[in-house]
């Protein structure tokens, strides 16, 4: 048990060794490969977000033995942004296990990723009030004081009346307008490029952003435009051309 307290300890109790055969075969299983596997299960008479992470050689077991690791930065970075009222599934522990470790959080079980909401035919319902609260939700993250790291558009759950910033483990703190806090605008500007978002759509993202912020759009535009420029190189040598610019 690395976090989590009496819960925790209640939870490593309920868990076989083999812990990816046992949340492939009891949990709804959202995503895996070969070295992790993500799955919404049963823990405690709760339904919890699972995602074990198993060690990619001899050096990473170490790691982990020493809590060190993706898992528990993403624990910790939970309780951080729970604390400064960020909206994040809450943490609920971290746990090792035999190759691998554990990372338990509050499961979402209704919930859908903006990318999944957007490219439901015939599309979102209300695509302003998506994209607008899509941009408060990131403007907190950073008023707070953090960046995320990897702000992709799959990584913010729509839980019928707010979103969840997930995947945490890239977390930082910083402080406002820093430049991380640029790379995950540029992050989810290049997402809504590939995803075709019409420029006025994305203009709702920005005045969500930046009206929480009391900044211009052209300073959080002008901001992100290097990033903006290696993402798209990457995105376009990845997946060829998709989408037109949006700033």
């Amino acid at each position: 048990m690395l976090r989590g307290g009496d819960w925790a300890g209640e939870a490593l109790r309920q868990l076989p060794a083999a812990a990816d055969s046992w949340l492939r075969q009891e949990g709804r299983v959202l995503k895996a490969d070969r070295h992790s596997v993500v799955a919404l299960v049963q823990l405690q008479g709760e339904t919890c977000y699972v995602k074990s992470y198993a060690a990619k050689n001899v050096l990473q077991q170490g790691m982990f033995a020493l809590a060190r690791g993706r898992a528990i930065d993403a624990y910790d970075a939970a309780v951080a942004l729970t604390g400064a009222g960020v909206a994040v599934p809450a943490a609920k522990a971290c746990l090792l296990l035999e190759g691998s470790m554990l990372l338990v959080a509050r499961g979402l079980p209704a919930a859908q990723d903006l990318k999944a909401l957007w490219t439901q035919a015939p599309g979102p319902m209300r695509p302003q009030e998506l994209l607008q609260t899509a941009g408060e939700t990131l403007a907190a993250l950073h008023d707070a004081g953090f960046a995320h790291g990897d702000c992709k558009w799959s990584n913010l759950l729509w839980d019928q009346k707010q979103f969840y910033l997930v995947d945490l483990e890239a977390v930082a703190r910083c402080p406002l307008q820093h430049r991380k806090q640029a790379r995950d605008l540029a992050r989810f500007t290049v997402n809504a490029e590939d995803l075709g978002v019409e420029a006025e759509q994305y203009g709702y993202f920005l005045d969500g952003y930046c009206t929480r912020l009391g900044i211009g759009r052209v300073s959080a535009v002008d901001s992100m435009r290097g990033d903006l420029v290696s993402l798209r190189a990457r995105h376009r040598d990845k997946y060829g051309e998709r989408g037109a610019r949006l700033v």
